[in-house]
């Protein structure tokens, strides 16, 4: 007897969970970070998109004094992991340091770190960082206590934190991010990506809203890392 009471009992609690959970409004689903949230950079530290500087000459040379003869590359995003060594925190207590000793102004300063070479000059009051790469030369302004990089096409400056690009809407809380596809994608607040601008066909620049042309068989394979270009603002690390 007792045990068919027991067994009675938990049935009946077994089917009430059900009926309970068949009612209960399911939770609202909250989107996954799947970045790290956009640094907000103060408005008296940014870069207003309006503002151009004139990049600095490559150097003639390299660090052992070997000639070279390059272009500055004004296209790409740089992506390489010489970018990623610059940003990283003990490289950063390097860069403090020459940005001092580093003085005299349009001087081509030698350094090393990790992944290899790269070049301090002061131009126009400005701290510029640059390295070689694939017959070019890549520059990154120093400026506010991080690295930015102008992309002329989309006509804004992006800035570089937490091993990616970023654009922050001057008027609005919201963000984009520069992927290896070559795209611009929404990012809000929190780290949770939104659309592919490229895909959308709009991007959100310093005055309005631009259409884009239809995307081509070779801007699907974005997620090969082949897709992006001029249509989207600076080239991936992928175009030629």
């Amino acid at each position: 007897m007792k045990f068919h009471l027991a067994a009675a009992l938990i049935l009946a609690l077994g089917s009430g969970g059900q009926a309970f959970a068949q009612d209960a409004t399911p939770p609202d689903v909250t989107p996954t970070p799947v970045f790290p949230k956009p640094a907000s950079i103060p408005v008296k530290e940014r870069i207003p998109n309006a503002r151009h500087y004139g990049l600095p000459r490559p150097p003639s040379q390299s660090l052992d004094g070997t000639p070279v003869t390059l272009d500055n590359d004004l296209d790409n995003v740089p992506l390489d992991q010489t970018m990623a060594d610059l940003a990283d925190p003990s490289a950063l207590d390097q860069l403090s340091s020459a940005n001092k000793a580093d003085s005299v102004p349009q001087k081509y300063y030698w350094h090393s770190f990790k992944s290899g070479n790269y070049c301090h000059i002061k131009k126009d009051g400005h701290d510029w960082y640059g390295w070689q790469k694939d017959g070019a030369f890549h520059w990154v302004l120093w400026s506010g206590g991080r690295f930015w990089w102008r992309d002329d096409y989309a006509d804004r400056w992006i800035y570089y934190d937490q091993g990616y690009w970023w654009w922050q809407n001057p008027k609005t809380a919201s963000f984009q991010v520069f992927l290896q596809d070559g795209h611009y994608h929404v990012c809000d607040a929190n780290g949770v990506l939104g659309d592919d601008l490229m895909r959308t066909g709009t991007e959100e620049v310093a005055t309005q809203p631009v259409e884009k042309d239809t995307p081509t068989d070779r801007d699907k394979n974005w997620d090969k890392g082949l897709g992006g270009g001029k249509e989207m603002g600076a080239k991936g690390p992928s175009d030629d």
